[in-house]
């Protein structure tokens, strides 16, 4: 196996190992906030101020959700590149 190839698949590792990392973050970033919605959502007083805390969230989850898909498609290019490369490079 050339260095060049051994080279290739330690990237290819640690851009799957970001990736995974990332969609861990990602699912720990959602959790955190459906958690702190459903907290704010058992003080509600009345149907007006649950539509307002609704849509607040909505909106907040729709940003964070586009955040986070732009995040992880960079990452999971970076991953195919990676293996496409690898797999074009002469085997030893």
């Amino acid at each position: 196996m050339s260095l060049t190839r051994e080279h290739k698949q330690s990237l290819t590792v640690t851009n799957v190992r970001d990736f995974n990392i990332k969609v861990i973050d990602v699912t720990q970033a959602n959790m955190d906030a459906l958690f702190e919605f459903a907290c704010q959502l058992a003080t509600v007083k009345t149907p007006s101020d649950i539509i307002e805390l609704w849509t607040e969230h909505t909106r907040k989850q729709f940003e964070r959700l586009t955040e986070q898909s732009k995040e992880l498609t960079v990452l999971g290019q970076k991953v195919v590149v990676e293996m496409v490369e690898m797999r074009a490079l002469p085997r030893a």
